[in-house]
């Protein structure tokens, strides 16, 4: 399935930029037929940044570096404590409706991400800030804090450190090796952002984790993190060039 999203990505690469919505709280707040869907998804995002955060500042992060994300008027972004800032954009776009029916949630990109769109809910006013991959699943079902939180730091591990579809030259070179291999559900390119998902679902648990099992999940991440494995690079790195945020 991977394999395929790769060859048909690069055979429909034109037509790629045909629709480009920009989804951020400013667009949400204005008014619209679903107003009541659109406030609680800004509590959920907002819910989703501040358990980012969370984990950012927790001792389970070790592949991005030390930093926030921060939810604007604008969208997010990613501050390091170094000062640095890079722009993770939500944008629903025709690219995105690619991964997304090919099975993929999101793709990375300079400045962010793209997401796809969904069938809008049965009743209801179509609404492309609503009705997409980064707020709910295709069946049209909310995604919650924690997803949304997860799928942003994962994206963001590719922004900040230019892996996979980030840039011209890599987006090509990653497309290249799908093909080449005839797979990337192990590329290298998502060996770091693979490695933020653990390292998240790792901090994850606990919340819902019997208190007495804490030492047993410690113990499981610090075993993972004291050997290399084929398909995760955890950290910690080097904190990156700025971006341009």
């Amino acid at each position: 399935m991977r394999t395929a999203r790769a060859v048909l990505s690069l055979l429909v690469l034109p037509a790629a930029a045909c629709r480009s919505v920009v989804v951020s709280p400013a667009v949400l707040r204005e008014p619209a037929d679903r107003a009541t869907d659109r406030a609680a998804a800004l509590t959920r995002w907002a819910d989703a940044v501040a358990l980012a955060n969370d984990f950012l500042a927790s001792p389970w992060r070790r592949t991005l570096p030390a930093g926030r994300v921060e939810l604007t008027d604008d969208g997010m972004r990613f501050t390091s404590d170094g000062g640095c800032r890079w722009p993770l954009t939500v944008w629903s776009t025709t690219w995105g409706d690619l991964a997304v029916a090919t099975g993929a949630r999101a793709q990375e990109c300079d400045g962010g991400f793209r997401v796809g769109s969904i069938d809008t809910p049965e009743g209801e006013a179509a609404d492309p800030l609503l009705d997409n991959t980064f707020f709910s699943f295709e069946d049209g079902s909310w995604h919650d804090a924690e997803s949304l939180a997860r799928v942003t730091l994962h994206e963001a591990t590719h922004v900040l450190s230019r892996t996979g579809t980030v840039g011209a030259w890599n987006t090509l070179a990653y497309y290249v090796v799908a093909v080449v291999t005839l797979s990337s559900a192990h590329h290298p390119a998502e060996d770091r952002p693979r490695a933020t998902s653990e390292e998240f679902a790792w901090f994850a648990l606990p919340r819902t984790t019997d208190p007495e099992y804490l030492d047993t999940l410690e113990a499981v991440r610090d075993e993972h993190m004291a050997s290399p494995h084929d398909h995760c690079e955890h950290g910690p790195f080097p904190e990156p060039p700025c971006g341009d945020g």
